[in-house]
């Protein structure tokens, strides 16, 4: 029975994927030619700004929900009011000290935009909770049909009217605001969300204690994430910041949005698995595979064919930004691959070595950036590839040991993944040089270069998995032929009694 519900979410939520991505794209398309690259890092500037108070506003209270075996409404309602007590706090703090953040990028404008984009702080705290007990609960559809509702109407519909009439840079901040919105009023109505009174003081507790060491967790992530962001935003200004800002959208936008939606589906799955490792294992190895496969294939293919991508999606007036673009491809499967790493070691609530990961890997990217700054933005997307390939493999190791997996095992795996990546940026370059020297129109040479990498994908599989059937890690791949008896096995956890809210 739970597994049905886990592949039922991963039905819906790649369905939903595949209408974000792209509305995704038709948004970038239209507001890059409707906005100019400053505005879009003013709008950096004060997500990042915000991001930093998000992690903890939202406090890992949703995590914590999906993470327990079983809640009760003490917990519930704990979480509720903590999560606004948390996130309005934060939401007076912001506001209060914006005028500093604002001197620290250098740019008056940033103050207006981050106490605005502040309200956002509460809304999407409060939404995540009855998010976290819809996916809990495995009602997937009614969580796609949510998101995809909000994603389309708040931010595509009213971003682009907005930026249509002039709005700027306060174009995107109508359209963040009325997403968040929507999302809160929609997941707040579709859900019975269980309410007790009194709270007693022991359920505060235990909430807190947990969702803590998600949020410091969290915002060592975050830090990991977007130390980059802020260094170019003091050092190069918000134009610069703006083109590394889309130039990091276009290498992370197509894998972010799947990878983003399976771990939504999973980590609730694996959470249930945690008693059982072995099984827990399985499901790791499935969906590190799944990820790497995917996301080094596309990564390689966009870095080969940067040049024409960035026409085709932003038009002429970025073409400088295609050398960053080829570079910042690679860092997208390195740390999405990680993302497999995190989303078990949540599911196991094993924070304290993935604290002590993120602290290293967060030292690590600091120094690499800053040593490598002289070379410009290129330098920087250097180092920010060097910092994800240390964060990965120090994150492998550490599975390997938490799960008891040969090392050699996703060390294979890992040089696979690359060896397809090598195939595929082949044959999409030689294809976008011949398309070139054949003038064929941009985007005619953008779906050759999509097909030429397809292709590529599944040729190298066929040839690993037919000629070197004694290699181990390359026996996984066989599995993308059964994918659904592997899942079904892997994911079969109990009985559904066990899982009630």
């Amino acid at each position: 029975m739970k597994s049905q519900l886990v592949l039922s979410g991963l039905g819906w939520t790649a369905a939903a994927t595949l209408v974000s991505a792209v509305g995704q794209v038709a948004f970038v398309v239209v507001l890059a030619r409707l906005l100019d690259p400053a505005a879009f890092g003013l709008m950096a500037m004060a997500t990042l700004t915000l991001r930093f108070a998000s992690v903890f506003a939202q406090g890992g209270f949703s995590q914590t929900l999906m993470q327990k075996l079983s809640i009760r409404a003490e917990d519930t309602t704990a979480a509720l009011l903590l999560a606004l007590v948390i996130s309005g706090s934060l939401y007076g703090l912001m506001a209060l000290i914006a005028p500093w953040f604002a001197e620290g990028f250098r740019s008056t404008e940033l103050t207006a935009l981050i106490r605005v984009l502040g309200c956002c702080l509460i809304l999407s705290s409060l939404s995540s909770l009855p998010l976290a007990l819809l996916r809990r609960a495995g009602r997937f559809k009614r969580v796609t049909a949510i998101e995809l509702f909000s994603f389309v109407v708040g931010y595509g519909a009213v971003g682009m009217l907005s930026a249509h009439r002039g709005w700027g840079v306060w174009s995107l901040v109508a359209a963040t605001v009325s997403q968040q919105a929507l999302l809160l009023i929609l997941a707040s109505v579709s859900v019975r969300y269980p309410l007790a009174w009194p709270v007693p003081q022991s359920a505060f507790a235990a909430v807190w204690a947990q969702g803590s060491r998600y949020s410091v967790v969290g915002f060592l992530e975050f830090l990991f994430s977007t130390f980059e962001s802020f260094f170019v935003g003091r050092q190069f200004g918000n134009a610069l910041l703006g083109g590394y800002n889309r130039a990091a959208m276009l290498t992370n936008l197509p894998v972010e949005l799947a990878v983003t939606a399976v771990t939504k589906v999973l980590f609730p799955a694996l959470a249930s698995m945690q008693s059982e490792p072995r099984r827990l294992a399985g499901g790791f190895q499935i969906l590190l595979l799944c990820i790497g496969l995917f996301s080094t294939a596309l990564a390689c293919g966009i870095s080969a064919a940067s040049g024409d991508v960035v026409l085709l999606l932003l038009g002429p007036q970025w073409v400088s930004i295609t050398p960053l673009v080829s570079v910042l491809a690679f860092a997208a499967p390195l740390a999405f691959m990680y993302t497999a790493c995190g989303v078990t070691l949540d599911s196991l609530a094993a924070l304290k070595p993935k604290l002590q990961l993120q602290t290293v890997s967060l030292a690590a990217k600091v120094g690499l950036v800053w040593a490598l700054a002289d070379g410009g933005l290129i330098g920087v997307a250097i180092a920010v590839v060097a910092a994800e390939a240390f964060r990965l493999v120090l994150g492998l190791r550490l599975m390997a040991r938490l799960l008891s997996i040969k090392w050699s095992s996703l060390a294979g795996l890992l040089a696979s993944f690359f060896a397809v990546g090598l195939v595929v940026t082949v044959a999409v370059s030689w294809c976008a040089n011949t398309s070139r020297s054949l003038e064929l129109p941009l985007a005619a040479r953008v779906l050759a270069e999509f097909v030429a990498g397809t292709a590529a994908l599944c040729i190298s599989l066929w040839v690993l998995t037919s000629r070197f059937p004694q290699y181990e890690p390359l026996r996984q791949f066989d599995s993308i032929s059964r994918w659904h008896t592997r899942l079904l096995r892997a994911l079969r956890i109990g009985s559904p009694t066990s899982q009630q809210s």
